[in-house]
Parts: structure tokens; C-alpha cells; sequence
């Protein structure tokens, strides 16, 4: 009988994780191609933004110190946006009709929007104690100047980082590679979906589940086998999906019963073992090790094992080596809405739950050969060791998924 102590804690296993993460090469794409990757090196402005002073309003621009004399003004040119025109040169008492984002003349050093201004044929007037010298200009460079770094290393590229890149110019951004990623799934009562089920089969949903989940993170399987429950199409599978990817996921197999063959498998290839076995439930059997430069997750085959193990410890891999560095990103605290209980303190467990407004729900199902929970769950709830209950109102730790 193999004994709890003999299993490493969570904490353990994401600190060796973290450990082996790896960056990938560089390459560098197109603006628009960029979206949901992370950039390799920081970006440099450009140019000065704005690039030239400029109004912030429709409205009326002209020297401040004219109101001294007259809140009549006599407007002499129009200035609209994104056209060149020669500067006009304002007389004492003069102003322009300007408008958003049109270039603001080097003798006007204040605009008045045009709601707080009467105007009567040429003449403009307005109230004085509304108005401050250099209203509603934006001054070069007064968001950004050249040179200066606009988005760091390692930032995720959104739609907005791309409109923000795009604002400046930008048309190439160097990112990280994806990585090639290998999928073994193992079982010889799995069926794909579409065929006809018989006794003792189930589908193979973990592939798909799989598949989705790197999607959703910029990422596919470069290599995909299936691997019958014997010891040589076991192994070649293996040594076939570490030919072709940088990562090895395989599904099911790695216990310890008569028909799991992964663990000799990786023995015979020479993988070294960084960690076999988790104190948590689900997914004990959870196997990490590295082959030469490229490494292997063996999870165990239960869809809810293959779930729990992505979310916690493949993807925050899989996001490191692609250039994230915040490894928490998806760490929470939330209020209990719900009172659990565990019969082993020796053991973290992760809980499919709801999180709404700072509040979490632990969902029903928990069982591991039940998936109604994965289906409905947004979040799983981290129900560390050393603690056997959880109780309403209590604030809890998270995993936004």
C-alpha cells in the first residue's frame, strides 16, 4: 500500500514547475497577426504622442491674455482636423474655429469649447472666469515621448495593446513562439466521437477537452496518437510524440495497475523524473519529467483529473514558457458561499465551484467520475491541506479557470 507521505505537496510540484520553465525562441509577426501572443523584447515609441499640439474640443482658440482687454473676440480662420494648413497668425483680439484633434497654431495657447461661447456673426464671446490659460490643448508629447518604452516585455497582446501599437505606427512586434505540443492519450476502451459505443467503451473526451483548452491560449497539438494498453505501442508512442513536440502530455496510464505502462515507458527512454505523485485529489498520479530539453506531463485518465491537472499545473507551464510571467494571474480570494467537508487533512483537493462578485459556490458533483461540475464551473476552489472544512463566509483561495 502506498502511503500519503510518500506524495510531494502542491506547493511542491508548481515550485518545480516553475523551476523548469523555459522561454521559446523569438519570432517576429505582422501587428495584426500578433494577437495572443506575448512580446519578446520592449517596445519603443515611435514618435511623440500626440505628435504636435492639439485641440481637445470643438471650439474656439486664441491668446488668453486678449481677455484682458475684451471678451469679444473676432474669429478670423477655421482650422478643421487632418488638414495642413499654413499657421494663422492671430492679431490682438483675434481667434480660430478649431476643432478635435486639429493642430492648435503656435500663437494660440488656449481653446474654449464652443458650448461656453456666444457667438454673433465674426465675434465670439465668452464668460472669463471659466476659463484657464492652456485649456483644452493636448501638448506634444504630453502621453508619450519617442524612445521611451511603451509596452514592456511580456506583456499579453490584446486588441487594445494592438490599437495602441497601431496608434504609434507600428507595424512588426517580436513575440515568443508557441510551442510544439504532443499529445499521447492512452486506453482501449476510448472511442472518438461519432462512433457507436460498445459495452465497456467510453468516448475519448479528454482529447477534446484538451484541444479546446490550448485553443483558448493560443496554442494546438502538433502531434496526436493513441496508444493501445500494451508495453511496446505504449513506448513508441511515447518516443514518437517526444520527436515531434517540445511538450508530451499523456492521458491515462501512469498508476500503477496492470495495464499502465507510461511510467516504464518513460523509465526505458531515459526521462528524468522531477516529480511522480501529488498529495491532491483529483489527479494523484500526477507525473512531471524532462527528456533531454523537452518535457513530459503523464495525467492520469480521468477526465476530471485531466481538468484539474491542465488548469493547475500544463497551462501556468505552457503560459511561462510563452512568455507570461505572472504565474498567479488566475489566483483569487473569494467568500464561501458553501460548507465542505474532507475526510484526509494530508491532502489538497480542487473544488469546481462558481465565482461571482467576490462570492464562490462549490458545486455538487464533485465526484471524480462526475463532469456535470467541469461543464458548469468557472473557478476551482483550492481546499489546501492541514484543513477540513470549509465553512460559509470564509475567504478562500481560487483558481479562475
Amino acid at each position: 500500500m502506498i502511503r500519503m507521505n510518500q506524495y510531494i505537496s502542491v506547493s511542491e510540484a508548481r515550485e518545480i514547475i516553475e523551476n523548469h520553465i523555459f522561454p521559446t525562441e523569438n519570432m517576429i509577426l505582422p501587428l495584426l497577426e500578433a494577437l495572443g501572443f506575448y512580446t519578446a523584447e520592449p517596445i519603443m515609441a515611435t514618435l511623440d504622442v500626440p505628435s504636435f499640439d492639439n485641440s481637445a474640443m470643438d471650439g474656439y482658440g486664441f491668446r488668453f491674455d486678449d481677455l484682458k482687454d475684451s471678451t469679444k473676440l473676432k474669429v478670423t480662420n477655421t482650422i478643421p482636423a487632418g488638414i495642413s494648413t499654413n499657421d494663422p497668425i492671430l492679431g490682438k483680439g483675434e481667434a480660430v474655429r478649431i476643432f478635435t484633434g486639429a493642430k492648435v497654431p503656435e500663437s494660440i495657447d488656449t481653446v474654449v469649447m464652443q458650448e461656453k461661447v456666444v457667438r454673433n456673426g465674426d465675434y465670439i464671446q465668452c464668460n472669463t472666469d471659466e476659463i484657464k490659460k492652456g485649456d483644452h490643448i493636448r501638448l506634444k508629447a504630453s502621453q508619450t515621448e519617442k524612445g521611451t518604452v511603451i509596452v514592456e516585455k511580456n506583456t499579453f497582446i490584446n486588441h487594445s495593446v494592438i490599437g495602441f501599437l497601431a496608434g504609434f505606427g507600428i507595424e512588426k512586434v517580436k513575440v515568443y513562439k508557441r510551442l510544439k505540443i504532443g499529445l499521447v492519450f492512452t486506453g482501449n476502451e476510448l472511442v472518438e466521437v461519432g462512433k457507436t459505443l460498445s459495452d465497456g467503451e467510453i468516448y475519448n473526451s479528454n482529447t477534446y477537452t484538451l484541444q479546446a483548452a490550448l485553443a483558448e491560449i493560443n496554442h494546438q497539438f502538433s502531434f496526436i496518437k493513441h496508444a493501445e494498453d500494451r508495453q511496446e505501442t505504449t513506448f513508441s508512442a511515447i518516443k514518437e510524440a517526444f520527436e515531434n513536440a517540445d511538450i508530451v502530455l499523456i492521458t491515462g496510464g501512469i498508476s500503477v495497475g496492470d495495464y499502465d505502462y507510461v511510467k516504464p515507458a518513460l523509465e526505458k527512454l531515459g526521462v528524468t523524473e522531477l516529480f511522480y505523485k501529488v498529495r491532491q485529489k483529483p489527479g494523484k498520479p500526477l507525473f512531471f519529467g524532462k527528456f533531454n530539453e523537452k518535457f513530459v506531463f503523464a495525467l492520469p485518465g480521468n477526465p476530471a483529473s485531466v481538468f484539474s491537472c491542465y488548469h493547475q499545473y500544463v497551462k501556468p507551464f505552457v503560459l511561462g514558457c510563452f512568455g507570461r510571467k505572472n504565474l498567479n494571474e488566475s489566483q483569487d480570494v473569494a467568500v464561501s458561499e458553501s460548507f465542505v467537508m474532507k475526510k484526509s487533512s494530508e491532502q489538497t483537493q480542487f473544488l469546481k465551484a462558481w465565482y461571482s462578485q467576490g462570492k464562490v459556490h462549490i458545486l455538487n458533483g464533485q465526484e471524480s467520475y462526475k463532469m456535470n461540475s467541469v461543464a458548469q464551473a468557472n473557478c476551482l476552489v483550492e481546499f489546501p491541506e492541514n484543513i477540513t472544512e470549509i465553512n460559509p463566509g470564509e475567504k478562500i483561495k481560487i483558481w479562475r479557470i
